[in-house]
């Protein structure tokens, strides 16, 4: 048996020998290739799991898409890879604080069969973030307009509008609950159609579910909240014939001197009174006067409510109008009876006379311009740059504040003499 298998050995043993060592070689290299130790990247989508009870109030926004991950391991290990076999992500769960911000680590993972071979790196390693409570909070619920007057045809329906319920639980991030005041419910269009059939309200109270308007307190909308509902009782009545009739602005007090009254209208321009008497007439009307809207100080256009004065045995459908102001501010003049002249640029060595030292001139403009100018704010002179010995006519040029305007000057040109200076 021995001897057989020393026969085998030696029957091609230069062969043998040399496929030995060619597949000691191979193997090495093998060896060598996986031993090698080498760096690939990858961007990687980056998975946001949410924490229970908490939201996002800012963070790394950019970072929520993908990051970058570094692989290094060895070489044939790493170039398998690609970038559907990783996962990366960042757990909002662990963090325990709300409202401060806090580094929460980019974690990363592979196929399993590479655990504890290969080497994970995120580029940025950590997201900073913020997260806010969720809270739920009662809020007061207003409705505009509360009421009003639809025509339909030549009749007419009052309408009066209250929520069913006076508060309503709104949810949502705490940074923006805590700027909520009021949830307007905003009625419009079809909401404010009397309910008729065949001509006659088929119902007095109609119910509608209206989205809110949650504000704050200056009723700027508060966003990034959710829709949130209430429920809105309208109340309504059709009102007996009545007239229209004008309206008729009054005003009372004086504007400030330079200001002047530029128009005043009304809106709506006309409102329907109709009888308070128990024989149902009218009286012989055509407008109704507003309360007055006082004007003592103003200075700029302004709008404002007035109510409605109702004449004797009548009564308004509608108690009070808005009334548009229009205030102008009013051109002024003055004149400035002696204005010194001035010489720019006398030449050296010559006597400058002119044929009148002083100058008149009239200024327009606006009122509180012109009117608070004295004589120190309009400069008179002459502009002799250039010219010699001799008597020359000459333009009075004026400097005056901007925004004003220079109407007249007297005289407006004079006559120069350049002469040589006396010699002492």
């Amino acid at each position: 048996m021995i001897r057989r298998l020393l026969a085998l050995l030696r029957h091609d043993f230069w062969l043998k020998l040399l496929s030995l060592t060619v597949a000691v070689l191979l193997w090495a290299m093998v060896v060598q290739d996986y031993n090698k130790v080498t760096s690939v990247t990858f961007d990687v989508p980056l998975e946001v799991i949410a924490h229970p009870e908490y939201e996002i109030f800012e963070g790394r926004r950019d970072l929520e898409t993908e990051v970058e991950v570094r692989v290094t391991g060895p070489n044939l290990l790493v170039s398998s890879l690609k970038a559907d076999d990783l996962r990366a992500w960042v757990d909002y769960s662990t963090v325990q604080q709300a409202g401060r911000a806090q580094e929460v680590r980019v974690q990363v993972a592979g196929p399993p069969r590479y655990e504890g071979q290969v080497e994970y790196r995120a580029n940025p390693a950590t997201v900073t973030v913020t997260l806010v409570e969720n809270r739920t909070l009662t809020v007061p619920v207003a409705v505009t307009p509360e009421s009003g007057i639809v025509a339909v045809g030549d009749r007419e329906f009052r309408y009066t509008a209250v929520p069913v319920n006076g508060t309503i639980f709104v949810s949502g991030r705490a940074d923006y609950l805590g700027l909520v005041r009021s949830a307007v419910v905003a009625l419009q269009g079809a909401d404010l159609e009397p309910p008729l059939q065949d001509g006659r309200l088929t119902e007095t109270r109609t119910r509608l579910q209206k989205a809110v308007r949650l504000v704050d307190a200056v009723m700027q909308p508060v966003e990034k909240l959710a829709e949130h509902y209430a429920e809105v009782e309208i109340t309504w009545e059709e009102l007996p014939p009545g007239k229209r009739v004008t309206v008729s602005p009054q005003t009372v007090g004086e504007l400030p001197p330079g200001f002047e009254l530029a128009g005043v209208s009304v809106s709506p321009a006309e409102v329907t009174i109709r009888s308070a008497t128990l024989d149902g007439s009218l009286p012989q009307v055509s407008a109704v006067q507003t309360e007055p809207v006082d004007l003592s100080g103003q200075t700029q256009s302004f709008t404002t409510v007035a109510r409605l004065v109702a004449p004797a045995g009548t009564s308004l459908a509608q108690t009070s109008v808005e009334v548009a102001v229009s205030i102008r501010e009013v051109s002024a003049e003055k004149l400035f009876g002696a204005v010194p002249i001035a010489v720019q640029n006398a030449p050296e060595g010559l006597e400058v006379t002119l044929s009148q030292g002083t100058v008149e001139v009239r200024l327009t403009g606006r009122y509180t311009l012109v009117h608070p100018l004295d004589a120190s704010a309009v400069i008179a002179y002459v502009d002799v740059a250039g010219l010699g010995p001799g008597t020359h006519r000459l333009p009075v040029k004026v400097i005056y504040p901007p925004e004003i305007v220079e109407t007249a000057i007297d005289p407006a040109v004079i006559e120069v003499t350049i002469s040589p200076a006396e010699i002492q």
